[in-house]
């Protein structure tokens, strides 16, 4: 496995979680890489926790789609290639634009000034051309833009989304020049939000969501 980049557990308190969420962050920050196994007994170790806890946080990335049993091999990081990823972006091209709709319609001035909040922080990742950083806040911005749509279910199906196309993005969102246009393609989108513009909010997710797939054809 790569290096001793897990941090250690050290709460006590909802072990699982911890340990799922800690597994999660090293898998979306490349500390475990797609087809790596997911030892756990090791990962109990480097954890220094229990082995149960950790086989209940492997078996629930298994069940969000960020890892895989493989035969002879167990549990392995998951590996979304180009098919995987253009399959994902033709259902998110549908999901996120309605989401952004129905933010457009619902959203409250707490949920409109979170997503302002995001887009700052993200222009200032760009700005400084933090690749992490970029990767974190578009994260973060399309998952508030799902809370906003108030609608848990769609929120939940964007989320397992989300997280497996995290697996395959990080070149992406390391372009400079990509995260130039996704800033302004997700500024487009907030406009659209802030100004109760629902067609347009649906209109510029979609473009976003069809410039990414063309991104990542190119990268």
């Amino acid at each position: 496995m790569a290096g001793d980049a897990l941090t250690r557990v050290k709460s006590p308190t909802r072990i699982v979680d911890t340990v799922q969420s800690a597994l999660r962050d090293a898998i979306f920050q490349g500390a475990l890489r797609a087809g790596e196994p997911l030892s756990v007994p090791e990962l109990a170790r480097r954890l220094n926790v229990s082995r149960s806890p950790v086989r209940e946080a492997v078996l629930a990335l298994v069940a969000q789609g960020l890892a895989v049993e493989q035969p002879r091999r167990g549990v392995v990081v998951a590996t979304v290639n180009p098919a995987d990823l253009l399959a994902i972006h033709e259902i998110r091209v549908f999901l996120e634009a309605g989401a952004a709709r129905l933010s457009a319609q619902r959203a409250t001035e707490e949920r409109l000034k979170e997503l302002r909040a995001i887009l700052c922080e993200q222009e200032g990742a760009v700005k400084a051309g933090d690749a992490a950083g970029y990767f974190r806040t578009n994260a973060m911005l399309h998952r508030a833009i799902a809370r906003t749509a108030e609608n848990e279910r769609l929120a939940q199906m964007l989320d397992v989304l989300e997280d497996q196309m995290r697996i395959a993005l990080r070149d992406v969102a390391a372009n400079r020049a990509h995260m130039r246009e996704g800033l302004a393609e997700h500024r487009a989108v907030v406009v659209a939000i802030v100004a109760r513009d629902l067609a347009g909010a649906e209109q510029h997710m979609r473009r976003h969501i069809e410039n990414t797939i063309a991104r990542s054809r190119s990268k």
